[in-house]
């Protein structure tokens, strides 16, 4: 499981599984960036945070906590 420290209250995130659930709902591949492992690009729009990504596809970040993914 890749995580990841999202700042502003979330803590882990399970970085798989928030991309898996966008790559599913979304017609693009998600792309990684290569110089920031922590922005993904989808069809030309850059993501700079987690947070920011799961609100473009109308997803819940907290859903994709560790803590909630390990309950």
């Amino acid at each position: 499981m890749n995580t990841a420290k999202e700042n502003k209250g979330v803590g882990n995130v399970d970085v798989d599984a928030l991309l898996a659930a966008i790559n599913e709902i979304s017609e693009s591949e998600v792309q990684r960036t290569r110089d920031d492992p922590y922005r993904v690009s989808i069809d030309g729009r850059d993501y700079h945070t987690w947070r920011e990504l799961a609100e473009a596809f109308e997803l819940d970040i907290h859903d994709f906590s560790v803590t909630e993914a390990n309950r």
